[in-house]
């Protein structure tokens, strides 16, 4: 069986997993359901419309940051972590993130969620790199947002079904063409902390302790 590393994409669930915060519960789901999938060959399903939006507008956001940059594929991994960055520039890690609307758009965020921060530091620590960039980019909705929206308003109106008015409507709602640049990407720098490095570390140490003394025992 494999030993555990944590996926940097995945880092938000083990944030706690160490010294007196080893009784939070999320690290330990996160773990088991880590482990069930390493004993049934059976990967958990996540299907959630925010994921789906964040993958049909990855390619566009990428270009709103900038043009010339180019979507990685490379997968890397090191005796504790694993993950496959956005982005890679010969000093910087980019991950880009896609807001679910306006609503959700981080215009008034001065700092990076914690999980996201961490996240960029698993990737520095895999790429040698010491300088990230968390952008949050505002992109027009995409066909699933504009029919659920569409759906949505012919219901409130009482109708069986949309009327062109309702897509209509639903298709303005979900654009933001009209916003300038500055109010469609939001960025954060974020510099490689070796502290957090060696927190991130003693999670996998715990996590691998807790599979040994409390999982395993379970399956032989």
């Amino acid at each position: 069986m494999k030993q555990f590393k944590l996926r940097a994409s995945a880092a938000g669930n083990m944030l706690t997993a160490k010294g007196a915060c080893s009784k939070a519960e999320t690290p330990k789901t996160f773990i088991k359901e880590w482990y069930i999938t390493q004993i049934t060959g059976k990967r958990k399903v996540i299907n959630s419309k925010y994921l789906r939006r964040g993958i049909e507008s990855e390619n566009l956001a990428i270009q709103r940051v900038d043009k010339d940059l180019v979507k990685n594929d490379q997968f890397f991994e090191n005796d504790y972590f694993t993950g496959t960055p956005d982005i890679i520039t010969d000093d910087t890690i980019i991950d880009v993130k896609c807001s679910w609307d306006a609503f959700t758009f981080p215009f008034f965020m001065k700092e990076p969620p914690m999980m996201y921060e961490a996240q960029l530091q698993i990737y520095m620590e895999l790429t040698g790199k010491r300088k990230a960039k968390l952008c949050y980019c505002l992109e027009n909705g995409t066909m699933e947002q504009i029919n659920q929206l569409a759906w949505q308003k012919a219901k409130d109106e009482g109708l069986d079904e949309p009327s062109i008015e309702n897509w209509d409507e639903a298709d303005k709602d979900l654009n933001y063409d009209h916003l300038p640049e500055k109010l469609r990407i939001k960025s954060f720098e974020i510099e490689y902390n070796s502290e957090m490095i060696e927190s991130l570390k003693e999670s996998v140490e715990f996590a691998r302790e807790y599979i040994d003394a409390e999982l395993a025992p379970f399956v032989g």
